[in-house]
Order: C-alpha cells, then structure tokens, then sequence
C-alpha cells in the first residue's frame, strides 16, 4: 500500500503540452488507453518516460511514499508542525482518505520543514530514530516460537533460519532525510494536497 499525495492547485513549471504523449494519454479513459499504449511498447515506454520527467520538473503535482516510508515522514511532520496538522489529521493523514491541508498550511508545512533540516534538526531526528530502531530488540520467531518443541522446531525452521529470532517489524519503517527534502519541495509548489 502507498500513499499519493496530489497537488490541489500545483505550480507549472513546465507545461503539460511539453509532454505529447504523456498529454494525450493521461486523462483518457483507462481502458481505451491501455487498450492503445499495450499495442505499442515504444509508445508506452514514451509515456511512462513523459510522465517521469513530467513529475520531476513539476514537484509540486505529485509525491508518493509507501507505507513504510510514509508512516515516518508522517509522524515527524506532525511532531515540528502540530500547529498546522491537527490531531485529527495526523490520524487521517495516515489513510487514503483525501485528507491534507491548504496552499498556505502545505507552504508552511514546507518552509518548517526546510528550516529544520538547514538548522540539522532532521538530521539528528534521523540519527536518533535510526539508534532507536537498531535498539530494538528481535522477536522471539512467531513459527518455532524460540525451541525445539511441539511441530514447530526451532532446529527445523526456515521462518528464523534455526535462529529462533526474527526482526521486529518496526524495523521495516526507515526515515531520510532526503524523502523529507522531496517532500518539504513538494509542499512548497503543491498549492495544498491531498493524502490518497
């Protein structure tokens, strides 16, 4: 699962006409389009190269995270912004509910979020989330359940490798400092968003 964030109102910094493959095919119904782009391979790969390079020089249209990700990203947010994103937000913002904030809350969403990465606030956020994730002891493997009784043996286990450890899922929600300089950009030129 990922979440989209869609730009409300988002700043053209290259025009879609500039992109004629990705501008005739992006809001044609998706079964007529696929039905034209699978005939062609060379079309296809076209398109998907216009709307890549489409996205990268318009930021502010389109970020994506996936949950892993995302999660993280979230919650920092809300943690330097709690005067912009409400509780209920932050609750709403970790769906695909449509919930987001305004051009002038995603404008100083962003601008909070490039202050505190020029005053190296998120890299020590970084480095402090990072030391609590290794500091995260492993789980007992929920197959053998850490020993040699019953079906389950840990001797016999691939789940764990005969370890009878496994990673703590926790572990598999990383935060960068780069994802939060994409997105701080993106709320910048977004003119508000939307988490779908």
């Amino acid at each position: 699962m990922g979440m989209d964030v869609y730009g409300k109102n988002p700043k053209q910094n290259k025009p879609l006409s500039e992109f004629p493959v990705y501008y005739k095919f992006k809001d044609m119904d998706f079964k007529d389009k696929w039905k034209e782009l699978d005939k062609d391979k060379k079309l296809q790969k076209q398109y998907w190269k216009e709307q890549t390079d489409y996205e990268e020089v318009n930021v502010g249209h389109y970020f994506r995270n996936n949950c892993w990700w995302w999660r993280p990203l979230w919650n920092y947010c809300y943690q330097i912004a709690d005067d912009l994103i409400s509780e209920e937000l932050f609750e709403s913002g970790h769906g695909n509910s449509g919930a987001g904030l305004d051009d002038k809350g995603a404008k100083l969403l962003g601008l909070r979020l490039i202050q505190h990465i020029r005053e190296g606030k998120t890299i020590q956020y970084q480095a402090s989330y990072e030391q609590q994730l290794e500091d995260i002891p492993d789980d007992d493997c929920f197959r053998c359940n850490n020993n040699n009784r019953g079906n389950n043996k840990k001797e016999d286990c691939t789940n764990c490798n005969k370890t009878g450890k496994t990673t703590n899922f926790n572990k598999n929600y990383p935060f960068d400092i780069d994802n939060v300089k994409q997105f701080a950009e993106f709320c910048l030129q977004s003119g508000g968003f939307e988490i779908k």
